[in-house]
């Protein structure tokens, strides 16, 4: 049974009486629920509304800045009610009575848990804190089932173990913010610190008020905020083909130019329309915003991780489940599974948000706001994100020392890497608890995104098209070496239809149809593809390098069609945040993927 709205035709009005400072509601209506009410405000006399089950009378009094007032504010001026000072009391006792929460869709306060047919209620509420560099470009909540957080950071010795993992905060308190605070704001872009929001698990979100330490063991997965903007373009539209030879030494000196290469951009809302560049110097929306036509998305912190894998080999599950997923740190990347079963479960996890497998322009959206004076530059210098060298695909995790040399397949001096149990900090790794596990964040704190270089490859939603005459996505290259989608091959006749469907274009990224991995032209701007060249061919590893760090970089074609980012554990030199690599797609012990929440 259903709660009835005020709107519904069916629905009795409700007669409002006003007084200098609150609204008294005299309730008519059918009883479903003696513990729940919604009162819906009326969108042209801007008040309260709602029915109420089996209660004599509900009083509100509103307070807007600290200010009483008549009427609660309109949904255009950015108030959110500041449920940490607004409460409801029982009129006959005097005691605290309901649970309060302001829905912002829908302009409806609700109040739960109404044990008393007398009840006075006090509604405060405050501006929500802007950034004004970002220009309107906020944090969306998705009308609460995000929840907005700060993290504290603890000091803790790096030797430190911890043994309980659902009881311990990793790297500090995480506590749920107040996004009214305007002298301790939540988040701060222009001071490298990003939105973060959690995902809590099933009942726990009524659990905690702005300023109280949430639990790790209800967080269900950490998301970072990336802002809708504009970028001014480093290259032409049509730039850069093949590659140039270089020797050893010559791509280990090259490895710093990325150092110097920062990417300027400047924050936007989509009200302010599209830009539309496509010449060096020239400005462009990023392409990761328009498709889905947003003020920004959420990431996942980390990659997504099985849930409950006590080791390496239970996370390897090639399934459709979204209910196996977490992101966290401290957890077993989830791998051996198709980019098909990869999509689907991050296409189900949560629906009313637009939830899907990151594509590979998103990649790039965080991979320039990483490269800029918001993420690891400052005054015209970048620092390298430290890649995960934690051969056990543990999440969070950051290298102790920068590699020297590429490709390994044993552990040596010049590219390190090591195995740890849960929660270890290692000789050569440093876990995420360790604070010096920041230096493989895109902030380089703890705000930032992690696992973006090293740790397992991440496939992601950018695949190339199966022909030269035909635009329909390769779904992988035979009928043994695919997705798991149905469609056509791009090395054998005939196509796959006992698969999983192909979703909406909005989901992927198209590339031109070639066989050659060298026709860098082809990427899109903003992808972190095409943009990072020139490219080089050296000895110290068997793939081309970009221009930015040195990082692994092949183009997708026949016999990759799909593309792969970050680089793996043992890559080294190669591994990176601008590193991408063809992939056929099927199922894989070194592949696991990332997703995106786009409310």
């Amino acid at each position: 049974m259903e709660l009835k709205r005020f709107k519904e035709k069916n629905s009795k009005k409700i007669g409002i009486i006003l007084f200098t400072i609150t609204c008294i509601l005299l309730i008519s209506g059918v009883i479903l629920y003696r513990t729940f009410a919604i009162f819906q405000v009326n969108e042209t006399q801007n008040m309260i509304e709602g029915i109420v089950q089996d209660m004599g009378d509900v009083e509100f009094a509103f307070y807007i800045d600290g200010s009483l007032s008549k009427t609660v504010p309109d949904k255009k001026e950015d108030y959110s009610l500041d449920t940490s000072t607004s409460k409801c009391i029982d009129m006959v006792t005097g005691n605290q009575t309901s649970n309060i929460n302001w829905n912002n869709e829908n302009w409806s306060v609700e109040l739960k848990n109404i044990s008393t047919t007398k009840t006075k209620c006090y509604l405060y509420f405050k501006k929500i804190y802007k950034e004004t560099i970002l220009n309107g470009a906020i944090p969306d909540l998705g009308n609460g089932r995000l929840v907005p957080i700060t993290i504290k950071e603890n000091e803790k010795p790096s030797e430190i173990t911890i043994t309980n993992l659902e009881e311990k905060n990793y790297g500090g308190k995480i506590v749920k913010a107040d996004i009214t605070d305007t002298n301790n704001p939540w988040y701060s872009y222009t001071n490298k610190k990003w939105a973060n929001a959690v995902i809590l698990r099933d009942g726990k979100i009524d659990d905690y008020q702005p300023g109280d330490e949430i639990k790790e063991s209800d967080i269900e997965s950490y998301f970072v905020w990336i802002p809708r903007y504009k970028y001014q373009l480093k290259e032409n539209e049509n730039t850069y083909n093949g590659y140039n030879t270089m020797t050893t030494i010559e791509a280990q000196e090259y490895n710093n130019k990325g150092l110097s290469e920062v990417f300027e951009i400047t924050f936007e809302s989509k009200e302010s329309g599209i830009t539309s560049g496509n010449l060096k110097g020239n400005w462009l929306t990023h392409p990761a915003f328009t498709s889905f036509n947003t003020n920004g998305f959420w990431v996942g912190k980390f990659e997504t991780g099985y849930k409950n894998a006590k080791n390496s080999k239970e996370a390897q599950k090639n399934e459709n489940n979204s209910e196996q997923i977490v992101i966290k740190p401290n957890v077993f990347s989830w791998r051996s599974i198709d980019i098909s079963h990869a999509f689907y479960s991050s296409y189900d996890y949560i629906r009313e948000l637009e939830s899907h497998m990151l594509k590979n322009t998103e990649w790039g959206a965080i991979a320039y706001l990483a490269q800029s004076k918001y993420g690891r530059c400052k005054n015209n210098s970048c620092e390298t994100i430290m890649y995960n060298n934690n051969s056990n695909y543990l999440t969070g995790y950051a290298s102790n020392k920068q590699p020297t040399c590429g490709y390994r397949t044993a552990s040596e001096e010049c590219n390190t890497w090591e195995s740890t149990e849960l929660s270890v900090t290692g000789t050569n790794t440093y876990n995420y608890f360790d604070i010096r596990s920041n230096s493989a964040s895109t902030t380089g704190n703890y705000t930032g995104v992690y696992d973006m270089t090293g740790g397992s490859g991440e496939r992601v939603m950018g695949v190339m098209q199966y022909s030269e005459n035909n635009a329909e996505p390769a779904i992988g290259i035979t009928s043994s070496a695919n997705t798991g989608f149905n469609g056509h091959y791009s090395n054998e006749t005939g196509s796959k239809t006992d698969g999983l469907p192909l979703p909406s274009k909005k989901y992927y990224d198209l590339y031109d149809y070639n066989k050659s991995d060298q026709e860098y032209q082809r990427g899109i701007l903003g992808d972190a593809t095409k943009e990072t060249g020139p490219f080089y061919r050296t000895s110290f590893h068997s793939n081309n390098i970009s221009s930015y760090y040195a990082d692994s970089s092949v183009f997708i074609s026949t016999n990759r069609t799909w593309f792969s980012r970050g680089g793996h554990w043992n890559y080294g030199i190669a591994t990176g945040i601008m590193c991408f690599l063809g992939d056929i797609g099927a199922a894989n012990d070194g592949q696991s993927f990332r997703i995106v929440l786009t409310p």
